[in-house]
């Protein structure tokens, strides 16, 4: 069947919508306690209040004698205070009477009476009982007394929700009281990548290649705030993919390749069977324009009405095969995909009310809907559509609904080619996680170009770049199928339709590494992604597999400033389905771009 033509949406449009596709799912979300051992990495989910004063009382800046009043001031006789004085961590000393000095050591608590701390180096002690200032340094009331309350009183905002919580963070929590913090917890993702002729091992042969995604995808999606459960290798089979979707548990499935409509793309007959709700389909940017965004029916044991196989025996729905038959290329009731698992076993193509998710449609009819003007809910303005009635009959070829129990999932799919995917992943990938995840939306970064780019005549085109001297240099190698330019980049720059000249102030989306590095000590089991890093008829666990789980080789990536002369040191990606989706009206030739 020929896929109906859909205009795609604008590159800025589509951001919007992945942007707002969760915002129900984020909000119901309840956030997940950590020990501060556990937390680096992790957002938090509400503000941080100090649990107490910072510092909790008054306490000595700087190791020296604590004074009262003017001086010179009268050293203790004692011998114990005389070798030792005040020490931190114990409790409140004796109070220091007027003309007086003790001997004090930073982070100690100051004794009442004392007006101010003179520093060791700033103080003479002649060995007649008398304390001396030195004359250029004349002790000023309150000097080097952190008073209690200074940086924070208990119940101040110390962080706003949102925060990535780096080292820092967890130094602050801790010196304000907290044990454990409120973070949001990460949404679990599945990979699954989709080609018959991509090798996980070797050296290309025989027209197969190497899978480049695989590796990529899973810790690019770590580095955006996610859990991987796993990166799973299909098959080019309908069946395979359908049954790989509608199982998943994840929060967000995410797909590489398959996404247009060649005789081996499942992707969108994968969405039809599944009654999912088509958000994005098709954006206008280059290179990835194929990519899509979908919202899936929540997993949910419960169906909402009868099914067919609850049918009075010898009745069947208009269309349906006769019992005992299936279609050609389906799955065997109860296999994997086929959507059911026995009597009283969900069926896999579920909705939220109100969506318009639906069945497979009649032949020639359009597939999946796509947000317009005027619809609700995320990433739509307008007034509300009708929600549909629970008992509302799916069209023929349905595979089913499960019940609204709960929150919905999503799918991204990306296309096959590598830098395409990448377009995919910063483009629908990066806003859903973004708001899953509970992080703030980046501030612009706009910055000149070292050159002119070249432009697509209607689309927005992304293009590697690297900063020298505050700019953004376009680099070779920029092609959809190629990893080259992207592997030594600091970013994606936006180059809208038509190009841009030599100076142009244009945004640059900054790639994740930095902001991501202490996000890598929480990165789920390595043991158990490998476990569930499974391929269609393949063993798991190859050179290419084992890559996936570890982090990111390169972290030179800066998410605020410029940086200047970073070595070109990139590293040759294996080509990845090359020209299969991707139909590039601009050459991906070696050159500048």
């Amino acid at each position: 069947m020929t896929e109906p033509h859909h205009s795609p949406t604008p590159w800025p449009d589509a951001r919007a919508i992945a942007a707002r596709a969760a915002v129900k799912e984020a909000a119901h979300t309840a956030p997940v306690m950590r020990p501060l051992s556990e937390a680096l990495g992790q957002v938090l989910a509400a503000p941080l209040a100090a649990l107490t004063d910072l510092p909790p009382f008054d306490t000595s800046a700087m190791d020296g004698w604590a004074l009262s009043g003017p001086g010179p001031w009268r050293l203790p006789t004692d011998e114990e205070d005389q070798g030792h004085g005040i020490l931190a961590g114990h409790g409140e000393a004796a109070p220091l009477p007027d003309g007086h000095a003790v001997r004090i050591a930073t982070g100690a608590r100051v004794p009442p009476g004392a007006t101010a701390v003179l520093r060791s180096e700033y103080g003479t002690d002649a060995g007649d009982g008398w304390l001396h200032a030195s004359p250029a340094h004349p002790v000023v009331l309150g000097q080097d007394i952190r008073t209690r309350g200074q940086e924070c009183r208990s119940g101040d905002q110390l962080l706003p929700a949102g925060t990535l919580v780096t080292p820092a963070v967890l130094g602050l929590a801790a010196a304000a009281g907290y044990d454990e913090l409120p973070t949001v917890r990460r949404p679990r993702v599945e990979v699954l990548v989709l080609g018959d002729e991509l090798l996980t091992e070797g050296l290309p042969y025989d027209g197969r290649i190497r899978d480049a995604l695989g590796p990529m995808v899973g810790p690019w999606l770590r580095a955006l705030g996610a859990e991987l459960s796993g990166t799973r290798r299909l098959a080019d089979e309908a069946d395979a993919v359908y049954a790989a979707v509608a199982e998943s548990s994840a929060d967000v499935v995410v797909t590489t390749g398959g996404t247009a409509a060649g005789p081996l793309d499942h992707v969108h007959p994968t969405l039809r069977r599944l009654g999912a709700e088509l958000l994005v389909d098709g954006v206008a940017v280059r290179p990835g324009h194929p990519m899509l965004l979908a919202r899936l029916a929540p997993v949910g044991p419960e169906r909402e009405g009868p099914g067919p196989e609850d049918a009075a025996p010898g009745s069947r729905e208009p269309g349906s095969p006769e019992p005992g038959s299936r279609e050609p290329g389906s799955p065997e009731p109860g296999s994997p995909g086929s959507g059911s698992s026995g009597p009283g076993s969900p069926g896999p193509g579920s909705r939220e009310p109100g969506s318009s998710g639906r069945g497979s449609p009649e032949p020639g009819s359009p597939g999946p809907r796509k947000p317009e003007p005027g619809d609700s809910g995320p990433g739509s303005s307008g007034p509300a559509r009708p929600e549909s009635s629970g008992n509302a009959e799916s069209p023929r070829g349905a595979e089913g609904r499960r019940s609204p129990s709960g929150p919905a999932r999503h799918l991204v799919g990306l296309p096959g080619n590598p830098l395409a995917a990448v377009s995919g992943l910063l483009t629908l990938a990066e806003p859903l996680l973004r708001t899953l995840t509970g992080r703030p939306a980046p501030a612009p970064g706009p910055a000149p170009l070292a050159e002119a780019v070249q432009g697509h005549p209607r689309d927005t085109r992304l293009v590697p770049v690297a900063f020298r001297q505050d700019m953004a240099v376009p680099l070779r190698f920029n092609g959809p199928a190629m990893l080259r330019g992207i592997a030594v980049a600091d970013g994606l720059a936006v180059i809208p339709p038509g190009g841009a000249k030599r100076g142009a102030e244009v945004e640059v989306l900054d790639l994740p590494w930095s902001a991501s590095a202490t996000g890598q000590a929480m990165d789920t089991d390595p043991a158990a992604d490998r476990s569930a890093d499974r391929s269609a008829g393949r063993p798991a666990g190859g050179a290419a597999d084992r890559s996936a789980d570890r982090p990111a080789d390169r972290q030179g990536g800066r998410a605020a400033g410029r940086v200047t002369d970073r070595r070109a040191t990139g590293r040759m990606a294996g080509r990845q389905t090359a020209g299969r989706e991707d139909d590039e009206d601009i050459s991906p030739q070696e050159g500048p771009a």
